[in-house]
């Protein structure tokens, strides 16, 4: 794969030869990248993590910015930021139980949607299910993260919908043939859903967002959000191997 582009002009993954399902994103289900130019921008979702973090607003911007131009320096993946890309930190901890963290960050997005939108709800429908229930794929890559974490915090960009239409098979599948810079989203997500909730839950036509890295419970579960018009559902799935074309797992770009 050295050389070949591996995000198309819409910043969609290219896969040649996978084994799992696919199907074409239902762009009736799309995003809208957020202006994330100034250092107000950054701070305007750097507020949301207040208290959680130790770096500064100037730093997250830096770093992010510092991230974008690895990217974009390189033609083999540079096409990923013509698509949704987020900056996001994630908070220097030990990851002793990922079920209990997770649990700790869901109530995080929770409140922080809720803000977003007054008259909306937030449904976390495992929640006290997830103490040791909780476990990383480890085709995933994600336990870089894990170990990351332990010794300081974290920035990374977050790509919430590279992988729209993709089964969550075809998630984990894919992660072979990409740089190693990249990790299969997981914890992210709920990271990102509480930085960003008026993007990734502004209503219905938004996307449904796999937690592809975790497992919950058994191999054959794992874990999503899913944006309605009046409130935000996080639940379990068992659907790993088929293709919904308005659902995606994402990537997380740690450099």
């Amino acid at each position: 794969m050295k050389g070949e582009e591996l995000f198309d002009k819409d910043g969609r993954r290219i896969t040649k030869d996978l084994k799992s399902a696919i199907s074409d994103a239902n762009r009736n289900y799309h995003l809208v990248q957020p202006q994330m130019t100034s250092e107000e921008d950054y701070a305007n979702r750097f507020i949301r993590l207040e208290g959680l973090i130790d770096i500064t607003v100037g730093q997250f911007k830096n770093e992010s910015e510092h991230l974008l131009n690895i990217i974009q320096s390189d033609p083999q993946i540079s096409n990923i930021v013509n698509g949704i890309h987020l900056p996001v930190i994630v908070s220097q901890m030990s990851v002793n139980n990922l079920g209990n963290t997770l649990e700790w960050y869901l109530d995080s997005a929770g409140e922080s949607y809720k803000k977003t939108f007054k008259n909306r709800e937030f449904h976390n429908y495992r929640k006290g299910t997830l103490t040791n229930a909780v476990s990383i794929v480890p085709e995933s890559r994600h336990d870089r993260l894990i170990e990351v974490m332990k010794s300081k915090t974290v920035v990374g960009i977050y790509f919430p919908n590279p992988l729209q239409g993709f089964s969550i098979c075809a998630d984990r599948e894919q992660m072979v043939t990409l740089p190693e810079g990249f990790i299969l989203s997981g914890l992210d997500v709920v990271i990102g859903m509480i930085m960003y909730p008026d993007v990734l839950a502004r209503d219905w036509y938004t996307l449904g967002f796999d937690l592809a890295a975790f497992s919950w419970q058994s191999v054959d579960s794992s874990l999503c959000f899913k944006a309605h018009v009046d409130r935000l559902n996080f639940v379990n799935t068992g659907l790993l191997g088929y293709a919904l074309d308005s659902f995606s797992g994402g990537l997380l770009f740690l450099g």
